[in-house]
């Protein structure tokens, strides 16, 4: 029996598998800094380790596997840092599918020399993928979906002695069985939550790196901060609604401003890239929180794309909208758009959109004096080559200053995964670990997987060297930092 105070916590965010000269994102999770957060809180001792962070220099290729590299330590520094720690219980995340095999092994190396301490995974793709990865018996127990303070409780129930099983999200075996408890302890008010335990993690790495979400930022120390959880709507490709709810919980927009400024404060941020899905849909909130945060002097952007379609029903409200944001620091918005075909919004994807109100929005942002970022999928199940190519003309007609088009990724646990599986869509030998969103997972008619990835880096230089033609000033200024490294793709990123 051990008091939380006496008990040690090893967080570990495993390697990770990348883009051969790629652009190899990296930046401090979210997730698993709250949950850290929350266990200092109840008194627990934490260590995060992000080996992908700390070996991001160690790139090696994968044997097999055409132009994927792994990124990230050794296995003699993971288990060396391990050992180290000396920790009572390790959590391991998987944020995304190209981490579930380095979290297996994370775990088998830890086994290996603390075979007696629990081993538990947790993030984002547990939902859907605890059978697989529990098959794994180095992995002791999984937790699902929202899990900051139900991950805290497991840990004080289990090292107190008593009965855990009846944790809400909690995986754990009975006999040759796996029990998986339903998922509860939403946090209802985020602000209830402490801030992200940033200071647990190598700050001064990520900003060293600088491959933020979006890596072409204006300043070199980023923070990621996200101001809700949840969305309201039901894209069939989207995982979101999976982890987080439809009914969407904000956090006001005070508690937001204080951890902007404490970012700034501490860790010399110049620039904040919000990672929500909804965050203009809260009129008020985000005219609150432009009051607030304008007076810092910081750049912003949202990086996970906004809708085209908020409040542009009302007359001169967007545009007021993207005016306020742009006096507050914004300099760019990313409009998640994904198709040029409005057959596919409506039916495929359920995305409700409708596409005459991009060009609208584009101006109004464009307007204020926001640089203006499309979010394009292409490679949908049983999309023609004839429709893609519509993609990309829509693409061409806009005013946009540049585009990311991101091979469509069959995410399971979504509707679209499932039509995609049950249709002979995914490719041969189709691995869940192959999900990057710069490789071909679903069979493209006319085209091999390798063919069809070559022809989205040619749509792509196509699309955003617009900007050079036009700006060649904008153009060096966006993309600077890389022009120098000729055989990296600068507008292809993995994930």
């Amino acid at each position: 029996m051990k008091q939380m105070e006496n008990i040690r916590i090893l967080l570990i965010s495993p390697n990770v598998l990348g883009l051969k000269n790629g652009i190899n994102r990296i930046q401090p999770g979210l997730g698993i800094m709250y949950i850290a957060a929350v266990l200092e809180q109840r008194g627990c001792t934490v260590a995060v380790y992000d080996s992908a962070l700390e070996g991001y220099e160690n790139q090696l290729e994968v044997p097999g596997r055409s132009n994927i590299v792994e990124i990230g330590d050794s296995d003699e520094a993971i288990t060396k840092r391990i050992s180290s720690f000396k920790p009572d219980l390790i959590g391991i995340s998987v944020l995304f599918y190209n981490q579930s095999a380095q979290a297996g092994h994370a775990a088998k190396l830890a086994k290996r020399i603390l075979p007696e301490v629990p081993v538990v995974v947790g993030g984002n793709q547990v939902a859907e993928e605890y059978e697989a990865l529990m098959q794994n018996n180095c992995f002791d127990f999984a937790m699902i979906n929202e899990s900051d303070k139900n991950f805290a409780d497991f840990i004080e129930i289990y090292f107190s002695g008593n009965d855990y099983h009846k944790v809400p999200g909690l995986v754990y075996r009975q006999g040759e069985h796996l029990i998986s408890n339903p998922p509860g302890g939403i946090i209802k008010n985020l602000d209830e939550l402490p801030f992200p335990a940033r200071h647990l993690v190598n700050m001064e790495k990520y900003f060293k790196i600088s491959m933020f979400h979006n890596p072409y930022s204006r300043h070199p120390r980023v923070g990621n901060v996200m101001t809700s959880r949840g969305c309201p709507e039901k894209c069939s490709f989207c995982t979101t609604p999976l982890r987080w709810g439809n009914h969407i919980r904000w956090r006001s927009p005070e508690n937001v401003y204080q951890e902007i400024l404490l970012l700034k404060e501490q860790y010399g941020v110049g620039e904040i890239q919000f990672e929500d899905d909804s965050l203009t849909l809260n009129i008020r909130n985000l005219f609150k929180l432009c009051d607030l945060i304008g007076p810092l002097n910081l750049s912003w952007n949202t990086v996970n794309g906004i809708r085209a379609d908020y409040h542009g029903n009302r007359e001169g409200k967007q545009e007021q909208m993207f005016r306020r944001m742009a006096q507050a620091g914004c300099y760019q918005v990313c409009l998640g758009v994904e198709t040029g075909n409005q057959e596919l919004l409506d039916g495929l994807l359920n995305k409700n959109l409708d596409l005459k109100s991009v060009e609208p929005c584009v101006s109004a942002a464009k307007k204020a004096g926001l640089a203006v970022h499309l979010f394009l999928m292409v490679g949908f199940p049983g999309e023609s080559v004839k429709q893609i190519e519509n993609t990309i003309r829509f693409a061409e007609e806009l005013d946009v200053d540049s585009c990311s088009i991101s091979i469509y990724s069959p995410l399971p646990g979504t509707p679209l995964y499932k039509y995609a599986a049950e249709n002979n869509f995914l490719v041969d030998g189709f691995s869940k670990d192959n999900i990057l969103f710069a490789k071909a997972n679903i069979k493209i008619p006319g085209m091999t997987s390798d063919e069809f990835e070559a022809q989205v880096v040619n749509w792509t230089n196509r699309l955003n060297k617009r900007l050079k033609e036009k700006s060649p000033e904008k153009y060096q200024e966006k993309y600077g930092k890389f022009l120098d490294k000729s055989n990296t793709f600068i507008f292809r990123k993995h994930s």
